[in-house]
């Protein structure tokens, strides 16, 4: 096996594309709907499920790693959805509340999401698993475990209580105890062998973008406020993970059938996230500025941490030239000091859903052997 580069300099944010037998797997074992694990599944035999899955993953981390990766996932093959770390893990959840995605032929993309009805209550602990079964295949090779950011609990539109009040009675009360029970899951993945883990999908996106913030600022909140709450969020997630564990932030805009939730430039929030959060690692989306705003504000990046730059496309088969992204990572070096600083990868996953984006399978390896590629011409 060969040595990968350290820090990661070829990166993957984590899912992929379900191979087909796995989407058939899939679809035979869980009702039509399904988005999280309920108490009603939790007792069925998965056993022909977890069979395809352990395949397709050894398929999926044998080809990322021959593809020229640095780090690998399990292509989040044991989800539904990227936020299931969390989700299926809990109890006091429900799968039928509808968010809006937006993409470029301007149609409205629904999706079910979770919503809390209880209390939270850990039943489970899957990404330790997910943790114990990659360790086992990869012989040492790096590999990362994906949670939720702990600043999308403080979304504030969240709902956090059941029609019958069943819940929390606000919504800080149930940010500080889901904030307890996923530094409980982080911990048990690296129990089990995760020593890279990365938090996706953190607020600042919407806390840029004027339709969000129109919707928040109606409600009666302040911007400035919302951006406090969720610093204070990401930092806590992180406290008791020791030493030798590398921690990643991945700012994702949203990531459905090749659509997303928020758009802006992340300057107005850039100081704040790159300057001041503790992390090993940041992941942002990079792939049309016309929609993300320009990379200058990674010349906010923290000393000691790492940008990875988000320039390959995951929404979108059109494969990317080599000298564009070369160009683009010339600018970046300039603005953060160096190409030391700096890390490529795609824009996200190819299928934060198990549904997947508006790409094959195909593709979705020409664009992690073209990361491979630039990483290889920039750090050989």
């Amino acid at each position: 096996m060969r040595s990968p580069r350290t820090p990661p300099r070829a990166e993957t944010v984590g899912s992929l594309l379900r191979p087909p037998r796995l989407r058939a797997a899939i679809d035979a074992f869980y009702e039509s709907g399904h988005s999280a694990v309920l108490a009603s599944e939790r007792g069925r035999d998965a056993s022909e499920l977890r069979m395809a899955e352990d395949d397709a993953i050894r398929d999926a981390v044998r080809r990322q790693i021959d593809t020229g990766l640095d780090v690998v996932t399990d292509g989040e093959f044991r989800r539904w959805m990227f936020m299931n770390s969390f989700y299926d893990a809990v109890s006091g959840v429900r799968t039928g509340k509808p968010v809006s995605f937006r993409n470029e032929r301007g149609e409205d993309v629904r999706l079910n999401v979770h919503e809390i009805v209880d209390r939270l209550e850990v039943v489970d602990s899957p990404a330790a698993r997910e943790a114990a079964f990659v360790a086992g295949i990869t012989d040492g090779f790096p590999f990362k475990v994906t949670f939720p950011a702990a600043s999308i609990f403080t979304h504030p539109l969240t709902t956090v209580a059941g029609p019958d009040g069943s819940g929390y009675g606000s919504l800080g009360a149930f940010v500080a105890h889901a904030i307890e029970l996923e530094r409980r899951l982080v911990a048990d993945a690296i129990e089990r062998g995760a020593r890279y883990v990365q938090f996706d999908f953190p607020l600042y996106p919407y806390l840029v973008d004027p339709a969000w913030i129109g919707r928040f600022e109606a409600e009666g909140h302040s911007v400035g406020e919302l951006l406090e709450t969720a610093l204070a969020a990401d930092e806590a997630v992180l406290r008791e993970i020791p030493p030798g564990v590398t921690v990643a932030l991945h700012i994702c805009r949203g990531n459905f059938r090749s659509s997303w939730m928020c758009e802006g430039s992340l300057e107005p929030v850039a100081e704040h996230v790159f300057g001041r959060l503790p992390y090993d690692v940041f992941l942002v989306e990079w792939d049309d500025l016309g929609r993300d705003g320009g990379i200058e504000p990674i010349r906010f990046l923290r000393e000691g941490s790492i940008m990875v730059m988000g320039l390959v496309s995951s929404k979108t088969p059109v494969l990317e030239s080599e000298g564009s992204i070369l160009s683009r990572m010339d600018e970046a070096a300039r603005l953060v000091g160096g190409l030391e600083r700096l890390a490529i990868s795609p824009q996200c996953g190819f299928a934060s859903v198990m549904v997947g984006n508006e790409i094959d399978e195909d593709s979705q390896w020409r664009k992690l052997e073209l990361v491979a590629d630039v990483a290889g011409r920039l750090w050989s």
